[in-house]
């Protein structure tokens, strides 16, 4: 469940050559308060409403608008970065990009609400364990074959980085509901398991929390 498959493309952009008369007309049109700013299929940043009317900016070109904010996510990123860089910027949209900064598109908070329904429908006969290491010591096969070592099978994972820091946050969604012995043998290679949950209760509380953000996000 990465960026790249939740992608609404009909999303409109502009480019810096735009007045922005142009783009209140065009965000206007789409019923849309924000929308990203692309030269070259490069991506700069968004502009919203609000900042173009508080500026009183009108025939002046979006190029004189100044520092523009940049949320974005890579394609390759979980929907549940999306959702965190959503919340955290307070953006309706957030743009996605590949490695070289090209705009690929952006995913609407529609797609977001389609994507952790998906996830909140999941069977809850599994565990969700979050480790916390350094980026540096991020190794997705060797946590993978530390889980099936214990003859489990790793359903889906994500990770959640954290702004001017090395810490990243892994999360875990395994099969298996007594999930001590994959907690054991990940804390022997040297993972520190920040939290677990196991059984139906604790697993619905996991994606209540996280659907909980995403009616909060749905009210920008």
């Amino acid at each position: 469940m990465t960026a790249e498959n939740y992608i609404d493309t009909s999303v409109p952009y502009v480019t810096p050559d735009y007045t922005c008369s142009r783009v209140l007309s065009l965000m206007d049109t789409f019923k849309m308060s924000h929308l990203p700013v692309v030269e070259n299929d490069i991506y700069l940043g968004m502009v919203s409403e609000d900042e173009l009317y508080d500026k009183n900016l009108f025939e002046e070109k979006l190029s004189e608008f100044g520092v523009m904010k940049t949320p974005y996510v890579q394609s390759t990123q979980h929907i549940l970065d999306v959702l965190a860089v959503a919340t955290h910027f307070s953006v309706p949209i957030v743009p996605v990009i590949n490695a070289d900064r090209k705009y690929l598109g952006s995913v609407t908070s529609q797609n977001l609400l389609v994507a952790v329904a998906k996830i909140t429908n999941v069977q809850s006969k599994g565990a969700v364990l979050v480790l916390e290491m350094g980026v540096h010591d991020y190794s997705m096969s060797e946590i993978a074959r530390i889980v099936e070592s214990e003859n489990a099978k790793l359903i889906s994972s994500y990770v959640t980085e954290y702004e001017d820091s090395t810490r990243i946050d892994v999360t875990l969604v395994v099969n298996m509901a007594e999930i001590s012995p994959v907690v054991k043998s990940l804390e022997r290679y040297g993972y520190k398991v920040n939290t677990f949950f196991s059984g139906s209760n604790k697993i619905d509380d996991f994606y209540r929390e996280r659907y909980e953000l995403l009616m909060n996000y749905m009210k920008i």
